[in-house]
């Protein structure tokens, strides 16, 4: 049968924007959306080759069942700014990819895909619905699935009732139930997913449980049931998918056209997606043939950069001097057919291994050999692992982790090596080549012809490295810590899933008092996640003063619920409301699912090459994010448990990026503070109100912490006014009063900017670059952010170097595995009978890890469990 993929675009669309950071086109608009829509078209085409194609759009207008139900999608916030400009593109890219796109006004995408689902089924087509959408699944029945993209998952009618416990015929009755809160469809209330299974389960459908209500056996369920009859009924109306549209879609409609070049091509330089050209040229021209892979293709895109990391706009500063074109003989690699025995045979310890991770997977090739072989992955690392071989390659750690080994001798990686050259520039392997060997990468249909580019770039990019003499941050830093990451994230740290279901159950019984009390202060009911209905009954029925304005009503926001708490108690329930949820869906339900089947244990990435200031971060789950500023945040850490017999240790860096600030500085009075261990930010209020140690109050000491954090972030007056609520001038006199009792900092800080401006870089204490183009913009808010950047990345960078540095070193003394990094902290695992003595060790080694103007400062702690352990 041929293949009919149906996209649900807007969705891909929106969850883009969401799951991705802040990207800049040339012209500074922000593309992030755009970004991951092409990559995940990218691999719908790749991967799937379908036969027929079409992406399925929402339109503006208000569609039938807003007519239905008033409130419908009520809840949903106004589109974001960045957002809104990368909207019609979506149009022109599917468009200039030769991709038919359909809508229907009064009807939604689900509607149209729906519909499109029984044509295509009609004609004897086998359908698959790419969305992640829950909805869709009532679609699913034998030879229509629903894809997941970002997930890469596929549910057939068995994965539907493996994943949500009913058949696809049941998802409409399951939601009506359940309701759908991203809809703002309320269902019935005070039943939730187990008890809609347990129901359909047993009546089988909705309309059999409303033929004899009297029948369910629970008193609470069958009253909940009873009252909200027409709530279900509604719902099951509005969840009801529609499948018989007239689209006037004939089959010719559906195949896929040849790009059109010139408005493609045109696109991308106008989107800065030079990669997608060259990848998408490629497979519209079919010249791609398949790559014998020692393992299965890698999908992931390159991560653009943070905005707010530093977006890239303008000219490569550094670079401007044309590339040369360098060429070398490059080795002629001839295939290898091995099985385990050779590979244990013919590799011979300390010798070459390259490690290719392209986009179309990874390859191994020892000598002029490229392997290939059918033994499973993990066997190979098994046999690889103790010969002790010397590493060279692209984005090795993802190699090690597929091998499930680490790799200690790593010689070259070249993907790190571009981090460390330009690490706002990161991009896709073609993208840099073309960057830093002066032309673009042709086409590259074997392994040889990969490997081959490769070892050009590593020639390239060798000569950048010691141009800017960066070969001590890349050989001591970061090529060092691949070895160290691979082995934390094959480790992982156990998770107490029965601790977070208590504190789910209290979540849910703490948001069910809250609902009241909001209630009662609103005198009514409403729907407390619909910002409409929460403005109306803020500013209308309670005659709250609104702050801001948006174009759909007046804003709810954190910022304007803070405002509003000393004038009615409603505020301060909705923003603890907020919280709650918050922590509940996104940490205390979600984290449960991450749990390795096979290890029973967490195993987070920790990428390497995604700030540009050097600091690591985590994802997949991001365990740098979990909220630890209340105490209902805190115990989440709770869950974070050591293996029986063993305790956690955590190690803290205590205002790393202060002392560092008062090294760079040279600034007497911070030096002095430090020196003798005060509290940094009661000597810096004493300092800043002119008062002594003793008389000052927790205001002005809040007021100088919120300087000090502030100041290492190049925040002024109008963030420190935001940060305390205080009035913009009063904050102001604050930092004034500030840097004329540390002057050092204030002169430290105008010659970082004054340096950036004419270099065009800033550096760390040992050496790591960052560019900064946004000095150059004519845009004032973006020169600004980029004078922030400048202030804030020596210091931050070289908090990172320390705490790297740190890792490097205690992975190579400690026999106990170090599990987290998470920003300043370290956490490791080891014997409960041992831990004084290891904590002991890792707080000297840390403290003495490099010599500075202050002392470093490190806090330790062991217990059970992570909050334990602090």
């Amino acid at each position: 049968m041929k293949t009919l993929y149906l996209v649900d675009a807007s969705s891909m669309f929106f969850r883009a924007f969401f799951a991705l950071p802040p990207l800049t086109n040339p012209a500074g608009m922000q593309t992030n959306a755009l970004y991951g829509f092409m990559s995940m078209t990218i691999k719908l085409l790749r991967d799937c080759k379908p036969d027929y194609l079409a992406y399925c759009f929402d339109r503006k207008e208000p569609s039938f069942r807003n007519e239905m139900f008033a409130d419908y999608k009520a809840n949903r916030e106004e589109m974001p700014d960045g957002l809104k400009p990368q909207v019609p593109y979506m149009r022109k890219l599917t468009d200039a990819l030769g991709i038919y796109s359909v809508d229907k006004v009064g009807y939604e995408a689900d509607d149209v895909i729906g519909s499109l689902t029984y044509w295509g089924r009609a004609n004897n087509l086998e359908v698959t619905i790419v969305s992640g959408d829950k909805d869709f699944a009532q679609l699913v029945k034998p030879c229509v699935t629903l894809y997941d993209t970002m997930k890469d998952i596929r549910f057939d009618s068995e994965g539907v009732k493996a994943k949500w416990g009913v058949r696809p015929d049941q998802i409409i009755d399951y939601l009506a139930i359940v309701g759908d809160t991203s809809d703002n469809i309320p269902g019935v209330k005070g039943v939730g997913p187990k008890g809609a299974v347990k129901l359909l389960q047993e009546f089988d459908s909705l309309d059999n449980i409303y033929k004899d209500v009297s029948k369910i056996s629970a008193n609470g369920v069958r009253t909940k049931m009873a009252e909200s009859e027409k709530s279900a009924e509604l719902a099951k109306k509005l969840l009801t998918i529609v499948t018989d549209l007239d689209l006037g879609v004939k089959l010719e409609d559906l195949t896929l056209k040849h790009i059109e070049q010139p408005k493609f091509v045109a696109l991308m330089q106008e989107l800065g997606f030079k990669n997608f050209e060259k990848t998408l040229l490629q497979i519209d021209q079919a010249k791609a043939p398949g790559v014998p892979l020692v393992m299965p293709p890698n999908h992931s895109a390159p991560m653009p950069t943070s905005e707010r990391e530093g977006s890239g706009v303008g000219p490569q500063a550094g670079t401007s001097k044309p590339k040369p074109k360098r060429s070398s003989k490059n080795i002629e690699y001839k295939d290898w057919d091995a099985d385990a025995d050779a590979l244990k045979k013919d590799i011979e310890p300390y010798s070459d291994l390259w490690a290719v991770w392209s986009d179309r997977g990874a390859i191994l090739a020892n000598g002029d050999r490229v392997i290939r072989t059918h033994v499973p992955p993990e066997e190979i690392g098994q046999i690889l692992a103790p010969k002790r071989l010397r590493w060279r390659g692209w984005d090795l750690k993802e190699v090690f982790k597929y091998l499930k080994m680490t790799g200690e001798l790593v010689e070259w990686d070249g993907k790190l090596a571009a981090y460390v050259v330009r690490p706002e520039k990161m991009g896709s392997f073609e993208d840099i080549y073309s960057r830093y060997c002066g032309e673009t990468l042709p086409p590259l249909a074997s392994p040889a012809q990969v490997l081959g580019a490769h070892r050009q770039l590593e020639k390239c990019l060798e000569q950048e490295v010691k141009d800017l003499n960066a070969q001590k941050v890349y050989e001591e830093f970061d090529l060092p810590l691949i070895s160290v990451l691979s082995k934390m994230e094959l480790k992982g740290i156990a998770l107490d899933v029965d601790e977070l279901k208590k504190q789910s159950t209290s979540l849910a019984e703490d948001l069910k008092k809250l609902e009241k009390n909001i209630f009662e202060a609103a005198g009514g009911t409403f729907n407390i996640s619909s910002p409409k209905q929460l403005g109306e009954i803020l500013f209308e029925k309670l005659k709250l003063p609104p702050k801001k304005k948006t174009k759909t009503g007046f804003s709810t926001d954190s910022d304007v619920l803070d405002s509003l708490k000393e004038l009615h108690p409603i505020a301060a329930f909705i923003l603890e409301y907020r919280e709650l949820s918050k922590l509940k869906s996104t940490y205390v339900d979600a984290l449960p699912a991450l749990v390795n089947s096979e290890s029973h244990r967490v195993h987070t990435q920790l990428n390497q090459t995604l700030t540009t200031t050097g600091r690591l971060s985590s994802s997949n789950p991001n365990l740098q994010n979990i909220p630890i500023r209340t105490q209902r945040g805190r115990l989440i850490r709770n869950a974070f448990i050591a293996d029986k017999g063993n305790v956690l240790i955590s190690a803290d860096y205590s205002q790393i990026e202060l002392r560092v600030l008062a090294h760079m500085s040279g600034d007497n009075g911070l030096i002095a503070a430090f020196q003798e261990d005060r509290d940094i930010h009661l000597a810096t209020a004493a300092e800043v109100f002119g008062v002594d140690l003793d008389k000052v109050d927790d205001n002005q000491r809040r007021a100088a912490k919120a300087v000090n954090f502030g100041i290492a972030y190049g925040q002024g007056a109008q963030g420190l006014s935001e940060t305390l609520g205080i009035a913009r001038k009063e904050a102001s006199e604050i930092i004034e009063r500030y840097f004329s009792r540390f002057d050092k900092v204030k002169k430290y800080m105008d010659g970082v900017i004054r340096n950036a401006l004419e270099t065009g870089y800033v550096e760390t204490l040992f050496g790591r670059r960052r560019y900064l183009d946004e000095l150059k913009s004519q845009n004032m808010m973006i020169r600004r952010a980029g004078e922030r950047a400048a202030i804030n990345a020596p210091i931050q960078g070289t908090a990172s170097d320390l705490v790297k540095l740190a890792m490097i070193r205690l992975n190579e003394s400690l026999p106990i595995p170090m599990l987290l990094q998470v920003h300043d902290e370290l956490l490791f695992e080891c014997p409960k009978e041992d831990a004084d003595i290891y904590a002991s060790e890792i707080k000297k080694t840390m403290e003495d890890i490099h010599p500075l103007a202050v002392p470093l400062k490190v806090n330790v702690g062991f217990g059970l469990n992570w909050e334990d352990a602090h």
